[in-house]
């Protein structure tokens, strides 16, 4: 068995640099010419038809031919490989058990880095490879912008302070951090003031607030993301397909192996043939290291992160936050903005089971949002009812393999992960992928290709070192930052839209609108998903069930379950006219993404849908101890200083500012039942009356502008008990 830690770049063969420059020409005239018909859209644009070779053809292929590489794992990793050997000039297959991005690779932070843990690893512990493995990190963030800028924005993080000599500490941390990176560091860090941070996140805790410190992360669209790669493995010529799950692995001369799947669509059961084969399954790793050689040590060593999604007003619609743990065993805080909602969820908490798609733990998450509501003011309702959906990631860290001859006493024990990823090249000649994170992808599926080509002797005629590092993903090309305007002008959709379709699917939005003006209708008046989403995900993405859409392309289910679960008939009705699905798939589809809502979405259990129609009785917070109790009451007896209207005194009409007068104002009010408020100026007579007669009282002239100074302030914190 071959073992290898990564802790630096693998030799490569030696090439000269202008025939890999001339390779990469090739490939992207390639993905050009694609579709080599033409199609006009609205605004004159000519663009290429894009021909997706459909799943039957792609099954057909993995039947029929033999490939050089086989990569099992439709994870970040997975699709990683296959675009890496596709990109050489190697015959690629890609299978994946469940749908492409279906396990952690959908369920991470939304951050490339997430918590800058390898600077305080590396300052805490001493530990100076920490800070090689942030370098390679920066340096595959900076490359993610530029290969696919639709899917990877810049993020700023703010750390807020509470502690004086914190604050110059965290700074000049930060500054390590920016000068390290140099070149790969995306913008520098700096200070905010105390009234910078409460006007960015007016519900963060105020008491002890010295300011904050921001610096500059990632975000990206984890799930497009993987679908993106898969797109451009499939546009370089490799064969893929999902729900293909294995279950069987005869190995052959070398490393060749004859892999048997089965498609869990049809039920049926056949073989690939492959001279190498990557295994990128994840938290599947184990198990495929099982089918491949019997008693075979585990490696995994997984961790669970919980996150949940929360309304905007929870936090910042521009900035994330961080909030590190001030004690040892603390949780991490972060909040991060997407798709225009908040996804809160805490780090690294151990001790998780090896399942694919666990499910949110309710204390976990009670934990959670306490720990939140730690870092807000203390009035600030923060419970379960804000909670709109709830998942968990799981992160399958791996260890080194202990040896079989080892004390069975010592077989529950798991061995003690790597810093970064791990891999492996077993007897029979199988190379495993563990560990990493999305910023270590295609460093890890470089590596794996390079070593399936020297252990396995893989043709090298053609097959230079990776140069992914240049190459645009699916989508990618001719994107430009005006592109939704370019959407708005062309096709007359809303503003948010068309945003929405740039962030996620780049330039490929022109032949997502131009399906057709009946297919620009919204799934959901709150969010900006729109039906041609629908048709082009089983079209031209290989969307196989309703839980393939709701989950992995649209990514409305990791936002909202409620809106979800309203919207899936008319994702439904789509999906059947597009597929011909009968009466009795329609409604297994449903089922199937019903019980994915409930089992790892939080809905019924964590996320509970508010019933139209039935008011709840609300219980009255406790003003103690809340920083805004004084106001309000403040308000409360200002407001009890005038009683409600019990008589309208006919008077001479007086033009009002709405054209009327205020007697017909006046009467208009007591017709419809509602009591005047105060907020307008007009006559009225208190309860009983006053000690001078039946003479109206009028409202003094500076109500207006104390009433409204009131409304300002119960606005401003209307989210508050």
């Amino acid at each position: 068995m071959m073992l290898k830690l990564w802790s630096g770049s693998v030799t490569h063969s030696a090439i000269r640099q202008c025939k890999a420059r001339q390779l990469l020409a090739q490939s992207l005239c390639h993905l050009a010419q694609l579709g080599k018909e033409q199609t006009n859209v609205r605004g004159n644009h000519n663009l290429p038809l894009k021909i997706v070779p459909s799943r039957q053809d792609q099954l057909n292929a993995l039947k029929g031919e033999e490939f050089d590489v086989l990569v099992i794992g439709g994870g970040a990793v997975g699709c990683g490989c296959a675009v890496d050997s596709a990109c050489r000039g190697l015959k690629t297959a890609l299978v994946e058990a469940d749908d492409f991005g279906s396990g952690a690779s959908s369920r991470s932070s939304k951050l490339v880095d997430g918590s800058g843990s390898y600077l305080g690893t590396a300052l805490r512990d001493k530990d100076f490879e920490q800070l090689y493995i942030m370098l390679r990190m920066m340096s595959e963030r900076a490359t993610m912008l530029k290969i696919a800028p639709h899917l990877n924005r810049v993020q700023p993080m703010v750390i807020p302070m509470y502690s004086v000599l914190g604050m110059p500490f965290t700074w000049l941390a930060l500054k390590v951090y920016d000068f390290i990176s140099a070149a790969s560091n995306v913008r520098g860090s700096h200070c905010i003031s105390k009234e910078s941070m409460l006007y960015e996140f007016p519900l963060l805790k105020t008491k002890g607030l010295r300011g904050g410190i921001v610096y500059y992360d990632v975000q990206l669209d984890d799930a497009r993301m993987c679908m993106a790669l898969v797109m451009t493995a499939v546009a370089l010529g490799a064969s893929v397909g999902n729900h293909l799950k294995l279950v069987e692995m005869l190995p052959q001369g070398g490393c060749c192996r004859v892999v048997g799947v089965n498609d869990s669509l049809t039920g049926e059961t056949f073989y690939i043939q492959a001279k190498a084969v990557i295994n990128a399954t994840g938290a599947g790793t184990d198990a495929v290291r099982q089918l491949d050689e019997e008693g075979t040590p585990p490696i995994l060593v997984p961790t669970v992160d919980t996150y949940v999604s929360v309304p905007r007003y929870f936090g910042s619609g521009r900035y994330g936050l961080l909030s590190p743990s001030q004690k040892k065993g603390d949780p991490t805080v972060v909040m991060v903005p997407f798709e225009n909602h908040i996804v809160l969820g805490v780090h690294e908490e151990d001790g998780g089971s090896i399942s694919q798609s666990p499910a949110a733990d309710p204390e976990d998450v009670s934990s959670l949002l306490d720990a939140a509501k730690e870092k807000m003011e203390p009035c600030v309702e923060l419970g379960p009812c804000h909670v709109l959906s709830a998942w968990t990631g799981l992160r399958p860290k791996v260890g080194c393999p202990r040896d079989k001859k080892e004390d069975k006493e010592d077989d529950d024990k798991l061995p003690p992960p790597v810093s970064s990823y791990m891999i492996e090249v077993s007897q029979n000649g199988l190379i495993t992928l563990g560990g990493g994170r999305f910023s270590s992808y295609r460093v890890m599926a470089a590596e794996a290709v390079d070593l399936a080509i020297q252990t396995c002797g893989l043709c090298d005629d053609h097959v230079t070192s990776s140069w992914t590092e240049h190459l645009p993903l699916d989508g990618a090309q001719n994107w430009c930052c005006m592109l939704p305007l370019e959407f708005v002008q062309d096709y007359d959709v809303p503003m948010d839209v068309a945003q929405h379709i740039s962030d996620s699917y780049g330039y490929n939005g022109h032949a997502l609108l131009n399906q057709g003006q009946d297919m620009l209708k919204r799934l959901h008046p709150n969010f900006p998903y729109i039906e041609a989403e629908v048709k082009y995900a089983v079209r031209s993405e290989y969307a196989c069930s309703l839980v393939d859409v709701v989950a992995r392309r649209l990514r409305v289910a990791f936002v909202d379950a409620v809106a979800t679960l309203h919207m899936m008939p008319k994702v439904l009705k789509i999906m059947a006219a597009e597929i011909g699905w009968d009466e009795g798939e329609q409604k297994k589809q449903m089922a199937a993404a019903q019980e994915f809502l409930v089992r790892q979405m939080g809905l019924g259990g964590i996320v509970r849908p508010k019933m139209l129609g039935k008011s709840q009785p609300k219980t009255k917070a406790s003003s103690q101890g809340c920083c805004r109790a004084a106001a309000r009451k403040e308000a409360r007896s200002y407001s009890r200083a005038f009683a409600p209207v019990t008589a309208i005194h006919e008077e001479p009409l007086v033009p009002s500012r709405t054209g009327r007068s205020s007697n017909e104002s006046a009467k208009m009010s007591k017709i419809s039942g509602v009591f005047t408020t105060g907020i307008t100026q007009r006559s009225v007579v208190d309860s009983p009356l006053t000690a001078s007669g039946n003479q109206p009282r009028f409202i003094p002239s500076d109500w207006s502008d104390e009433k409204r100074h009131l409304i300002q302030t119960v606005w401003r914190n209307k989210f508050m008990c």
